[in-house]
């Protein structure tokens, strides 16, 4: 089964349909269906990825950013800066929709 890992911190906003998609660079393409986000502190959730695409931070919008769980694309972009530090605005972020199950 397909596991895409999270920090902790996202647990909650998960398991409450609040997050519902994570960006990510430099992984594999993840197959749509049944899978498991795997946190930090060793909690898991039943997710099914729903959706996979692939674009630049430039081109997200503020609704890809709310789906991401953040209220702004700044705030989102902040914490992508922190999981990737060399991270540019130009470089491709692949979107992985999911929701609970």
């Amino acid at each position: 089964m397909t596991q895409i890992h999270f920090h902790e911190g996202f647990y909650t906003p998960i398991k409450e349909g609040i997050k519902t998609q994570t960006a990510r660079v430099g992984e594999p393409v993840y197959p749509l269906g049944k899978a498991e986000a795997i946190f930090s502190d060793n909690k898991s959730l039943p997710i099914e990825i729903t959706k996979v695409s692939h674009k630049t931070f430039n081109q997200l919008s503020k609704k890809e950013a709310e789906k991401d769980g953040f209220q702004s694309k700044q705030e989102l972009w902040n914490i992508l800066l922190k999981f990737y530090p060399k991270l540019e605005k130009t470089d491709i972020l692949m979107l992985v929709e999911f929701r609970c199950i």
